[in-house]
């Protein structure tokens, strides 16, 4: 850090003796100049004037680096804040799987939702298989963001196994109006009105007392998730990244191509994510088989709990592919 420099201080004693000689001379054979006291009084202030412009100047550069340091430190106790908080909720978000499972385990397996069952515990081990893979080595960002949220994922879809085999969480229930209030606007929007528009019909159709209700939101749920997919992985565009990407029965890529195609676009190319991704597709697709096809063993009616949880799975869902789609 630069100092300032110390003020010239004036002898008016010594300023205000009259020269006995105003002139030139020369002693001992140098060129000596004598001036008037007007004459040093004012070579003295602009001296004095030149210090004092250095000085100020001094203070500001001071000031700048103060700034730029304070505005550094500030800007790294945001991100240490936020990372702690991120952390935090990733670890609460591993936690709440490994509680979940144990729950899960701890009971006889159920009759009802044997196919959505096998998805989930697939879908918990591709998880694990994922982070083994990934968490101990250096990830981009957006790998990691997309392993972090698939711990969500598989809470999620184990939380919503037991609430319909009856071991949900009630305490948490949200009321029947905020159980059909919209959400998710923000991230579905990026895909168009028409997803937030069919997403709101889904959500106004959950209600306990309607029988049909978790049907009607499974079926308009799968139409806005698929077609997120779509229209961020386009057939053409898909097929031109890759011309020999896995193809089905009608010659378009595969779901797998497309979210490959997705995760490439993001600078991902790793094996084990791509199938924590596929299988979290899976799933939830799965689910929704599950709810429609009736031979889940329901009545028809859920309870607000199970529908409760039927929403949260699919709204972490739609972050997910949103997180995938989005770049």
């Amino acid at each position: 850090m630069a100092e300032t420099l110390p003020s010239i201080q004036r002898d008016d004693a010594r300023c205000g003796q009259q020269p006995e000689n105003v002139g030139v001379s020369r002693d001992n054979g140098f060129m000596i100049r004598r001036v008037t006291p007007a004459q040093a009084r004012a070579a003295m202030r602009k001296a004095q004037q030149a210090v004092d412009k250095y000085n100020r100047e001094v203070r500001q550069h001071n000031a700048a680096v103060k700034k730029a340091i304070n505005d550094y430190n500030r800007e790294v106790r945001s991100y240490n804040a936020k990372a702690r908080a991120h952390n935090a909720r990733v670890e609460n978000q591993r936690r709440r799987l490994d509680q979940e499972v144990r729950r899960l385990n701890s009971r006889p397996a159920s009759t009802t939702f044997v196919t959505y069952r096998s998805s989930v515990e697939t879908l918990t081990r591709t998880y694990g298989a994922a982070e083994a893979s990934l968490g101990s080595g250096s990830v981009s960002p957006a790998a990691r963001e997309l392993i972090d949220l698939g711990s969500e994922e598989a809470a999620n879809s184990v939380y919503l196994l037991n609430a319909v085999d009856g071991d949900g969480a009630p305490e948490d229930d949200p009321s029947e109006s905020e159980l059909r209030s919209p959400s998710m606007q923000a991230e579905l929007v990026a895909f168009g009105q028409d997803l937030v528009d069919r997403w709101t019909g889904a959500l106004f159709s959950l209600s306990p007392s309607n029988p049909d209700a978790a049907r009607h939101f499974c079926t308009s749920a799968r139409e806005v998730l698929i077609a997120m997919l779509d229209q961020s992985a386009p057939d053409d565009a898909v097929a031109a990244d890759e011309p020999d990407c896995d193809r089905t029965d009608r010659g378009v890529p595969t779901r797998r191509a497309k979210v490959r195609y997705l995760l490439r676009r993001k600078g991902i190319g790793d094996d084990s994510l791509e199938d924590l991704v596929e299988e979290d597709m899976d799933n939830v697709l799965t689910l929704f088989r599950a709810f429609n096809d009736g031979t889940h063993g329901h009545a028809g009616r859920f309870t607000i709990t199970q529908l409760s949880a039927l929403r949260i799975r699919v709204e972490s869902a739609i972050g997910f592919i949103h997180t995938l789609c989005v770049s």
